[in-house]
């Protein structure tokens, strides 16, 4: 077994970018979740304790980092977060893309926090529903619950 600072070290190497979309997720905004995974590391390697269940330990950690992040800083209302797309497309496709990014980012900010929040760590973190619910202390069946929901008012609110 590794010492726990080695183990969080291999364990960012390997989950970085879904740590990145879990805290993103959160406080819709790259620069504060970079500051909230290493606020959650830094409280993680001076914590020293091995948890039971890493992933899960960690993700959470990075999730209440982020919550953290967002009560001492809040998001400006009118803002309109970019972080969800990437923002090179080609020239042909620019103007049809853009709209369809306000859209699909409008109707996404528009959702519960739950709802956007899981949306975004599963399809953009990759994490599994069970991971999910293990990370937000929540059951199983809400989590998918949350995921099936809001992707229907995704659906009809772009089909509109």
């Amino acid at each position: 077994m590794l010492p726990l600072d080695g183990a969080l070290d291999q364990f960012y190497r390997e989950h970085r970018q879904q740590l990145f979309t879990c805290a993103l997720a959160v406080t819709r905004c790259a620069d504060r979740a970079e500051d909230a995974i290493q606020e959650a590391f830094y409280r993680l390697f001076r914590l020293g304790v091995q948890p039971q269940n890493l992933k899960a330990y960690v993700f959470r950690a990075v999730r209440n980092a982020a919550i953290d992040q967002l009560q001492r800083n809040p998001i400006p209302g009118d803002a309109i977060p970019e972080f969800i797309f990437d923002p090179r497309p080609g020239p042909c496709e620019a103007a049809a893309d853009r709209e369809f990014q306000q859209r699909a980012t409008t109707a996404l900010m528009g959702l519960s926090e739950d709802q956007s929040e899981t949306i975004l760590q599963h399809l953009y973190g990759n994490l599994t529903f069970r991971e999910i619910a293990e990370i937000r202390e929540a059951p199983l069946g809400t989590i998918t619950s949350w995921y099936q929901r809001g992707l229907e008012k995704l659906r009809v609110e772009l089909e509109e």
